[in-house]
């Protein structure tokens, strides 16, 4: 618990404020062109789920939520309220819209989460800080600055996307 505090709070100090830029009013992001019908539309749609054993945090919307972006990235001047970095709000109720089938404001050729692909998913080459291909992140590792999230905490978030992005 010790070590999720001080990696929250490292986090917090590491992150620069954000201007809202990719939100409209509500916080929600401005054109969420999906980046493939086959495959954006279909987001929500429930398979079955692979969980890990004996992982506190695990590969569920709900526990992603509450155990990473409620309490690592949904802070102060990172994606958290009108001035969310990137338009990217991860507080709870604007994380899944935020983020499922929703481009990059910066490249819109990437898209942050794509449901099945986690390979493509835009948030597991910023968590990890490469591409799958080799080529350059958009931007910088996350958080920013460190210290990074382990392996572990990331491959259940590949597993969470591997399953589909199911948000029950």
């Amino acid at each position: 618990m010790r070590f999720e505090i001080a990696t929250a709070l490292l986090f917090l100090a590491a992150c620069g404020a954000g201007d809202g830029e990719g939100l409209n009013q509500d916080g929600q992001p401005l054109g969420q062109a999906q980046t493939s019908a086959l495959v954006c539309g279909t987001a929500g749609v429930t398979p079955p789920v692979t969980v890990l054993p004996g992982s506190a945090i695990q590969p569920t919307f709900a526990s992603i939520q509450a155990n990473l972006f409620s309490v690592t990235c949904a802070v102060s001047g990172c994606h958290a309220g009108a001035a969310a970095q990137q338009g990217l709000r991860l507080d709870a109720g604007f994380s899944a819209g935020n983020l499922i089938c929703v481009q990059s404001p910066r490249d819109p050729t990437l898209t942050r989460v794509v449901p099945g692909d986690p390979d493509n998913s835009l948030i597991i080459q910023k968590l990890e800080g490469k591409r799958f291909d080799g080529a350059q992140i958009l931007g910088d590792r996350m958080p920013d600055g460190g210290p990074y999230l382990q392996q572990s905490t990331i491959d259940v978030i590949r597993q969470w996307i591997a399953n589909g992005e199911p948000t029950q």
